[in-house]
């Protein structure tokens, strides 16, 4: 069955598929002049919509449009961690898929990478991004606190927790210098990194 059109002529798509329709333009936009310059005008010619429907499914503001932005940059880099790390696997294994999925994420989806890191980390969602982050850190702390020791499962996640902030800070830096020329293949960040920790995780069991 064919979409019905509207009076100009253009398909009336359901209200999700729109959605995405801006927030993939808006993404576009912000990674590439920023925030602060980019105009909803600019995002409805990168739609190919018309600026009041730009308006409507972006949220009615250019800051609501950056926050379902980061939002649902930060939704998928979360959701295909989690997938990829799954369960009934050992932590080695599950932390190797997990960095891979990251890596693949970021540099599939430079965009998101752009608006996610770098446009929004300073600005007035700064919030946004850190909250976003911390939900990324505590399920890598989740992933090492099974391979730290400690009396108890809370005290071997209370040590895993810097740990798995260093971890995440050490690959967005990778991914950083993989966006400015470096290597893209997720396989060699991923083996690159998981070197790193898992040398050090040794240490910590030898305690």
């Amino acid at each position: 069955m064919v979409p019905p059109t509207s009076a100009t002529g253009r398909r009336r798509l359901p209200p999700e598929q729109r959605e995405r329709q801006v927030l993939d333009a808006a993404v576009r936009v912000f990674s590439r002049v920023g925030f602060h310059d980019a105009s909803m005008d600019d995002v409805a010619e990168q739609a190919g919509l018309s600026k009041p429907m730009v308006y409507t499914h972006g949220g009615g503001s250019k800051e609501e449009l950056l926050r379902r932005c980061i939002r649902r940059e930060a939704d998928r880099l979360l959701t295909s961690v989690s997938l990829a790390a799954g369960a009934d696997r050992t932590t080695e294994d599950r932390l190797r898929r997990g960095l891979r999925a990251f890596f693949a994420t970021l540099t599939t989806h430079r965009d998101g990478w752009s608006v996610l890191y770098r446009q929004a980390r300073t600005g007035t969602l700064a919030d946004e991004v850190h909250d976003a982050r911390a939900r990324i850190v505590g399920r890598v702390a989740d992933l090492l606190a099974a391979e730290l020791p400690g009396p108890d499962p809370a005290a071997a996640r209370a040590l895993a927790a810097p740990l798995a902030a260093g971890l995440v800070g050490a690959a967005e830096g990778l991914a950083d210098w993989s966006a400015a020329g470096g290597t893209e293949d997720p396989d060699a960040l991923t083996e690159l990194l998981l070197g790193l920790v898992w040398t050090g995780l040794d240490r910590l069991r030898e305690r």
